[in-house]
């Protein structure tokens, strides 16, 4: 396979409880934040568990990529486009945290902390886990619409021929790693602190990745 820097990764134990329930609702595509080798190596997944991820990997980007090339062609077609999206990665998340252990679930959710910063504080179950108030809720509500938004005028600005594929690449990574900032920034101190905790052990991550496992693939739809 050939291989190539991952450039746009996203900007993405202790004492406090862990999730040891199932968490699907994270907005980023598990599959494809489990196909990155030092996730892999991180989970100690076995030979069985990355053919059954190999698997669930490449049906999920083939339907995404389908999705994504019929809401090109208007903007109510986007819009379907963007909710298929989201109802295909819970699908496809569910499936893939089915393959790991108890155990290797709540590393991974550690791990997303630590790859996906701020972004995750839109699951409900993390806003649950740090005792978000509705006020702080609503505060990300409004971050990700922004966040939203913004991409979908950077994808817009591509479609219409006006900036090039990298270029549509480095905004939509500058966008998200804007979004992560103001998101983490509604956190208080003491959430800030737990937060930190709940990241776990840091996931060493070498230079040469899988390409096509960077921060795009990672949030499909953008």
């Amino acid at each position: 396979m050939k291989r190539a820097p991952l450039l746009l990764l996203a900007v993405l134990l202790l004492t406090l409880p862990m999730l040891s329930a199932k968490n699907t609702d994270s907005p980023a595509s598990v599959p494809v934040l489990l196909g990155l080798e030092p996730v892999r190596a991180d989970l100690k997944l076995s030979s069985l568990q990355c053919a059954l991820l190999d698997s669930l990997r490449s049906e999920y980007k083939k339907r995404a990529h389908q999705i994504t090339a019929i809401g090109m062609a208007d903007q109510d077609a986007a819009l379907r486009a963007n909710w298929d999206l989201q109802d295909l990665r819970r699908q496809f998340n569910s499936r893939a945290i089915d393959v790991l252990s108890t155990s290797q679930q709540d590393r991974l959710r550690q791990i997303e902390r630590q790859m996906l910063g701020g972004t995750l504080l839109t699951s409900v179950s993390e806003q649950k886990l740090l005792g978000l108030s509705p006020q702080q809720q609503a505060s990300l509500a409004v971050i990700e619409k922004n966040n939203q938004a913004t991409a979908s005028a950077i994808t817009s600005q591509f479609n219409n021929g006006k900036i090039s594929n990298f270029r549509k690449d480095i905004n939509l990574h500058r966008n998200q790693q804007n979004s992560s900032r103001k998101m983490l920034a509604v956190l208080t101190p003491k959430q800030k602190k737990e937060w930190e905790i709940l990241s776990g052990q840091k996931l060493g991550l070498p230079k040469i990745h899988d390409p096509s496992a960077n921060s795009k693939s990672l949030f499909e739809g953008y």
